[in-house]
């Protein structure tokens, strides 16, 4: 789970948003000055050429939604460094506090009697939301552990610090499981009839190459506004045949609008399409790079 890759990851443009506030965090141990920084930059207008706007080619993107999507890409970078230095009931408070801005829409499909897939995508608050899911299946329904399957390019304290306080504040096994070689035959011997696992589906090729070789699936990814989808973005997903060779429901976890999430159980390939805010997905710097089409409110129009 690395929302923001080093740049060293992939060979794209050196003009990323996500690779200048990873590189401007990593640059100084003062990061409430650098977050500072930042934002009067971007409210400056300094880096409007890689702001939402300049990448998503979305007409009539207003100032609000574009400093949004900024704020995001700073924020989310921002948190392990402020995570790492609360205490536990801190933690657990800004962890839990994402009850009150996103409101559960629609819960369907974590009743069934074996093992769990659960599709999610890199939405600004995923870690929160993760967390609060395993809190409430822990307490729901019976299971042994989650798996939390992860490309592990980089080091990630928040996967380090959910995995502890879910041990132990709600007595959940957190797996961290990465996605590296004979990461499924290890991920066979872990399932049981009481695993959840956790993917995250909305990669696109082009920020993973090697996982987009290697996971030859693909999935997409619906991104919306205030009017509705916006931009259909293909992304890598292997979750049909894992899911299937594990005998695992697939349910997904995905965020049809800024204050909602939504679980349900995905029975058709159409079923299987995730939505996301566009200023809340954290990989729209790759907006332009990726493979995107634009989306009429009667379908598809182009590119």
């Amino acid at each position: 789970m690395n929302a923001i890759p080093p740049a060293s990851a992939f060979d794209l443009t050196a003009d990323r948003f996500d690779s200048l506030v990873s590189s401007a965090f990593a640059a100084s141990r003062e990061s409430r000055h650098v977050r500072d920084r930042l934002i009067a930059q971007v409210d400056g207008g300094r880096l409007d050429h890689v702001l939402l706007r300049a990448r998503s080619g979305v007409a009539g993107l207003s100032d609000a939604v574009n400093r949004k999507a900024a704020l995001n890409i700073i924020d989310f970078a921002f948190e392990p460094i402020v995570l790492q230095n609360m205490s536990t009931d801190q933690a657990m408070r800004y962890l839990g506090a994402v009850e009150n801005a996103l409101r559960v829409r629609e819960a369907r499909g974590l009743d069934y009697d074996g093992p769990l897939w659960v599709d999610t995508i890199h939405h600004v608050c995923v870690f929160s939301v993760l967390f609060q899911l395993a809190a409430f299946i822990g307490k729901n329904r019976r299971f042994g552990q989650v798996v939390l399957l992860h490309q592990g390019q980089r080091p990630e304290p928040r996967l380090r610090i959910v995995a502890d306080l879910l041990r132990r504040a709600h007595g959940v096994s957190l797996v961290l499981l990465p996605l590296r070689r004979n990461w499924f035959a290890r991920l066979g011997r872990l399932t049981t009839p009481d695993t959840v696992i956790y993917y995250l589906t909305d990669m696109p090729p082009e920020a993973f190459p090697q996982a987009a070789r290697r996971e030859r699936g693909r999935s997409r990814l619906l991104l919306t506004n205030e009017q509705g989808p916006v931009l259909q973005v293909e992304t890598v997903s292997g979750s049909q045949s894992f899911a299937r060779r594990l005998g695992a429901r697939r349910v997904m976890l995905d965020y049809p609008s800024p204050d909602s999430v939504r679980i349900r159980p995905i029975d058709t390939d159409e079923a299987a399409v995730s939505l996301c805010p566009l200023e809340d997905w954290l990989f729209w710097p790759l907006l332009g790079t990726a493979r995107q089409q634009a989306v009429a409110h009667n379908g598809v129009v182009g590119n």
